[in-house]
């Protein structure tokens, strides 16, 4: 240890920069010596690494760790605003339960949003080892820049892209559950996506929005049906009474969101059309809406968030083991077990039960 300039007798940690100094070579020579890297000769090393030792050198953990990733953490990276980043809670408690399997923790991470200009992001000093990024619409662009810039491994959730995503496969799941209704004898099969959609979604929205649509309208027209959709902001008594007329004899309306399984409920009721006796009602959600009364009347196709948590996980291990700077993403299929109680009213908690 050194001594203090200023206290004369105060001893104060002898940094990188005064081994340089006092073995008259650079600070990166020091730090290429004392890490084995870089082009330097073997005299010069040995030099560096007597002159550290004499002085009793010991390196900045906190720098280490900035430089070579082993904070421990791996971030869950977010908007401020986070009516775009919107999490699972299923998929958090997975994502939290996993990391600890590794010995990792999950620290939560918020930037501006990439609307707002140029992103002054520094993934550097985020005190994380890699990121699940939680990015569902808008222009990513400019974060996905930032992360592949660092070198950093980054997994992005629920966002359908070529590469490093983890995301429900939204399109398999629209079309199975038309295959399997029209397996049970449903012929009748529409589809509700409210304003978002036809023809084509608006850039600002999430791709399930167009996903669920093109599974619902591919798996009609391979089981040679007519497709019914519906697209404006509310149903109405009128609109139902027609898709009744149509969808007979065994009717039922698949629904992008719960919002929108919903709106059909109340247009059910001012019908006077019996749920779910008359009309099936099914709608995708990121769960269930675990009351019992409003799960017996609408039946939900819960996106996988356990599945993608564990998805994730394996990836960002895969990427971290191999330093690959890209794999290919992954689309988590729906659990079968959701799409057979569509056409029962059992409680989603015994349904969770079966395992």
């Amino acid at each position: 240890m050194r001594k203090n300039k200023t206290s004369g007798n105060t001893a104060s940690p002898v940094t990188q920069a005064f081994v340089a100094w006092t073995a008259g070579v650079s600070q990166q020579t020091v730090s290429q010596a004392l890490s084995g890297t870089g082009r330097i000769s073997d005299t010069v090393r040995q030099h560096v690494i007597d002159v550290a030792g004499r002085l009793e050198y010991r390196p900045n953990k906190q720098a280490l760790a900035l430089r070579n990733n082993t904070h421990g953490a791996i971030g869950l990276v977010g908007l401020k605003d986070n009516t775009r980043s919107f999490i699972s809670s299923i998929f958090l408690q997975r994502l939290q339960i996993s990391l600890l399997k590794i010995n990792k923790y999950l620290a939560f991470v918020t930037v501006p949003s990439p609307d707002t200009g140029t992103m002054e992001v520094n993934p550097a000093k985020m005190g994380i080892d890699g990121a699940f990024v939680n990015i569902t619409q808008g222009d990513i662009k400019p974060l996905l820049n930032v992360f592949q810039s660092a070198g950093m491994p980054e997994i992005w959730i629920n966002n359908k892209l070529k590469y490093n995503s983890v995301y429900p496969d939204d399109y398999g799941a629209a079309s199975r559950i038309v295959s399997f209704m029209v397996s049970q004898n449903y012929l009748g099969i529409g589809y509700y996506v409210g304003s978002s959609l036809l023809p084509g979604r608006p850039p600002e929205s999430h791709y399930s929005v167009e996903d669920r649509y093109l599974g619902y309208m591919d798996a009609m027209a391979k089981a040679g049906l007519k497709p019914m959709t519906f697209s404006a902001s509310e149903m109405t008594s009128d609109d139902l009474r027609s898709f009744l007329r149509m969808g007979q004899p065994s009717p039922v309306l698949l629904c992008y969101e719960f919002n929108q399984a919903l709106h059909v409920l109340m247009a059910a009721k001012s019908a006077g059309i019996k749920i779910p006796a008359e009309l099936k009602i099914i709608y995708f959600h990121s769960e269930p809406i675990w009351d019992d009364g409003i799960d017996s009347l609408l039946r939900c196709l819960p996106v996988p968030n356990d599945k993608i948590a564990e998805a994730a996980i394996s990836m960002f291990g895969h990427k971290s083991g191999s330093n690959a700077r890209n794999l290919k993403s992954v689309a988590v299929p729906y659990d079968d077990k959701y799409f057979k109680h569509t056409l029962t009213g059992e409680s989603y908690f015994d349904i969770v039960k079966e395992g």
